[in-house]
């Protein structure tokens, strides 16, 4: 026994075609509505050029309100004249002794659009008749008093218009409805309730439920077979989904994992897919899928390369992005589009460049005095100079030999503390203690200089006693260096209190003298290694060029900070921070 469509299915048919006729009463009124705007539109544009080549060619001086009236008994709509300035000169529909009463015009949106240029429009009930219009204006171009032209066709009738054709539609609708009631009833008539419900799995499949399965309790034998494939095809529709699922998370794991950007693109330039390191380097949030090239790379060489890179092989090569430098390399995929590959070699260029310029300034360092030493050794080997001279040549290899020394030990501990290898071990340190005892090594072991040295304040830092240590030694030995006898050297030690947001206050040391002082220029390099400001001045004194340099790093592990400020011939004051001792060491 078959089953038979039931009164619910039927009731569902009534539904729909109330809802469609419902919604063809609707679109076509709104249609309706929109062409019959339209053709007044078109109807008071042409009429507008009318109106405008009559007041072009009214004589000077005429009656505004009077043409206006004349305008409207010829076009049979109402007419406004309005002055540049916003102010109504004439209105049909406006007495002429309450002309001076209607407001200013200037600001209605169909003046303003006029004002451009353009045939300006507006729909709106009328404020100074209080009756719905549609509004149309237009900028005169003969320079008289007239500035715009306006006209405005009521709207009642179109109104009244739809109204007629609505309820004409309606009817229509409602007979169509029935007629396809009657049809629906004659088609339940000859289908199935299992149909419906296969219908309605299909559906629920096709949205992305893959758990919809359809019943097979049916007595129809062929929808019972049809039950049973469908079940099928969705058990292996969700295996296969499941499994291409876990591949793309798999494959979208391991290329978030790579340390180079992976930008895969569309035949036609467009972003398919990004991972992690990718958008990191060009500074983006997960880009739209499918967003062209262009409107998510800002950087020219980079976009270029990208859009070329699907339609034409592109050779591996550096790419500038901002202050990073990127190896750009892409391969074009069978299937049209591209994958390329971005490689961040900032590090890598910098440290190349880093070990560059330091072997160059090592191996100039390391010249001059070998070369010295070579030519007096050879002098003493070929001849048998005097005793004076003699001993002047072996003080001179004896001098330049502890230069040597000095510059290794030098590199070396600069080298320990760039590559990380001193770590600050931290402690209550007086710094004022530290200041006197590295002068007075300093007078003792160095030669004699006739300098005042004077030494004010005391803080307790947290901080490496070696690393203090050798921070003052290397200022006040420059401050000795390159101050002539007579003049100063001055340490000063301040404490400040934490600010807001810091959990420590902050011992301040100011090291100061009265010698020959730094260029402007050359100020801000004095912290690099082997920069010199006065290259012969500095040969003169001795010295190495890296004490500033490891006076830096030695302040930064202690987590401190320095500057510097000279005047050239009013000295040099350098100034370096610690950490207070006010609150627990840092962890290391």
């Amino acid at each position: 026994m078959r089953v038979r469509i039931h009164h619910p299915l039927f009731a569902g048919f009534l539904g729909v075609v109330a809802l469609l006729v419902v919604l063809v009463v609707s679109l076509v009124g709104t249609g309706l509505r929109r062409e019959l705007v339209g053709l007044m539109r078109n109807e008071l544009a042409r009429e507008l050029q009318l109106a405008e080549m009559v007041v072009a060619s009214a004589p000077a001086g005429f009656d505004a309100d009077s043409l206006a009236g004349a305008l409207t008994a010829r076009l049979g709509h109402r007419v406004t004249l309005i002055a540049s300035d916003g102010r109504v000169l004439g209105d049909s529909d406006v007495p002429s002794s309450a002309i001076l009463e209607v407001e200013n015009h200037l600001e209605r949106p169909e003046i303003q659009a006029a004002a451009a240029g353009a045939v300006g429009y507006a729909e709106r009930a009328s404020g100074t008749v209080g009756t719905p219009f549609i509004y149309a204006a237009v900028r005169t171009d003969d320079g008289g008093e007239v500035g715009y032209v306006r006209m405005a066709a009521t709207l009642s009738e179109i109104s009244a218009t739809l109204l007629r054709s609505t309820r004409a539609v309606a009817l229509t609708g409602l007979a169509a409805m029935a007629l396809a009631l009657v049809v629906a009833y004659l088609l339940s008539r000859a289908l199935t309730r299992p149909l419906v419900v296969l219908s309605d799995r299909a559906q629920r499949l096709a949205r992305g439920d893959l758990s919809s399965r359809a019943p097979r309790s049916t007595r129809v034998h062929e929808l019972d077979e049809v039950a049973i494939a469908f079940n099928r095809l969705a058990d292996e529709l969700q295996a296969r989904l499941n499994e291409l699922g876990r591949e793309r998370d798999e494959m979208q794991a391991l290329i978030d994992c790579m340390a180079e950007g992976v930008v895969a693109l569309t035949d036609d330039a467009r972003i398919l897919r990004t991972n992690r390191s990718a958008r990191e380097i060009l500074g983006l949030p997960d880009p739209p899928l499918y967003s062209p090239v262009g409107a998510v790379v800002r950087q020219p060489e980079l976009r270029e390369l990208l859009e070329a890179s699907v339609t034409r092989p592109v050779r591996a090569g550096d790419v500038a992005l901002g202050d990073r430098s990127l190896i750009v390399s892409s391969r074009q995929l069978d299937q049209g589009g591209a994958v390329t590959t971005l490689l961040d070699v900032t590090e890598i260029r910098r440290l190349e460049k880093v070990r560059q310029d330091f072997v160059a300034n090592a191996s100039h360092e390391l010249k001059t005095p070998l070369t010295a030493m070579r030519g007096f050794a050879e002098t003493l080997l070929e001849d048998d100079p005097p005793e004076t001279l003699r001993r002047e040549f072996l003080t001179s290899i004896h001098n330049n030999t502890v230069r040597l020394q000095l510059l290794v030990d030098d590199l070396l501990d600069l080298s320990r503390l760039e590559s990380g290898g001193w770590r600050a071990r931290e402690e209550e340190v007086q710094v004022a203690e530290i200041a006197a005892r590295v002068w007075d090594d300093l007078d003792e072991g160095g030669p004699r200089r006739e300098l005042d040295f004077s030494l004010e304040g005391d803080g307790l830092a947290w901080a490496d006693e070696q690393g203090v240590e050798q921070v003052m030694r290397n200022l006040l030995d420059n401050a000795r260096r390159y101050t002539q006898d007579g003049g100063s050297v001055a340490v000063m030690i301040s404490t400040t209190e934490p600010g807001p947001g810091e959990s420590h206050g902050t011992v301040w040391v100011d090291v100061s003298d009265s010698g020959s002082g730094i260029p402007s220029k050359s100020l801000p390099r004095i912290f690099e290694r082997f920069y010199r400001a006065d290259t012969s001045r500095a040969r003169e004194v001795g010295g190495t060029g890296l004490g500033l340099a490891i006076v830096r790093h030695l302040v930064q592990v202690m987590g401190g900070e320095v500057f510097a400020r000279s005047e050239l011939g009013r000295g040099t004051t350098l100034r370096f921070s610690l950490p207070r001792v006010d609150t627990p060491p840092r962890s290391s």
